[in-house]
């Protein structure tokens, strides 16, 4: 294989073309806790037509050209979850290698101490069939998406590039 065959690259689009390939993808993650130390996750819609139809996933965002992480985490909040801004801190960053799309992740996580409150759960935005407080230890590759997963073991082994 030659090395122009194994160099990702990144793009500004307007819109993400998730067909594409060799990819490198920005993103945020926001992880909130509840008292019991489950985190919130949203359950994608069933109808969505995409590979996490129906699976647990960590609320994120893909970053837009030129945004700065933080203001990407405030965007999950804001935009994706559609409820109220509140406080966030930077607790890592993990590098994930989708091999299979041919595609490297960098996630930048954040944090946010506030739990979500059940008015706010209740009310999730479009696309999103519920927002719950879930134990990380029983996602599976049936109920939750590679991320959600690749996320629990960023969490337990900060610095690591998941491959």
């Amino acid at each position: 294989m030659s090395p122009e065959n194994n160099l990702a690259y990144a793009v500004k689009q307007t819109e993400i073309d998730y067909k594409a390939e060799d990819l490198i993808m920005l993103q945020a993650q926001l992880i909130n806790r509840n008292d019991n130390g489950h985190v919130l996750v949203e359950k994608v819609a069933a109808d969505a037509g995409t590979y996490s139809a129906g699976k647990y996933y960590i609320p994120g965002v893909s970053m837009k050209f030129g945004e700065h992480p933080e203001e990407a985490g405030h965007r999950i909040l804001t935009e994706e979850l559609e409820i109220e801004d509140r406080d966030i801190k930077l607790i890592g960053c993990q590098s994930h290698d989708d091999n299979e799309r041919k595609r490297w992740y960098v996630l930048f996580l954040f944090e946010t101490k506030e739990p979500v409150s059940q008015e706010e759960m209740d009310n999730p935005c479009e696309g999103i069939d519920e927002l719950l407080y879930f134990d990380l230890e029983n996602a599976t590759s049936e109920n939750s998406t590679q991320g959600l997963m690749d996320i629990r073991e960023a969490l337990k082994n900060p610095g690591k590039t998941y491959i």
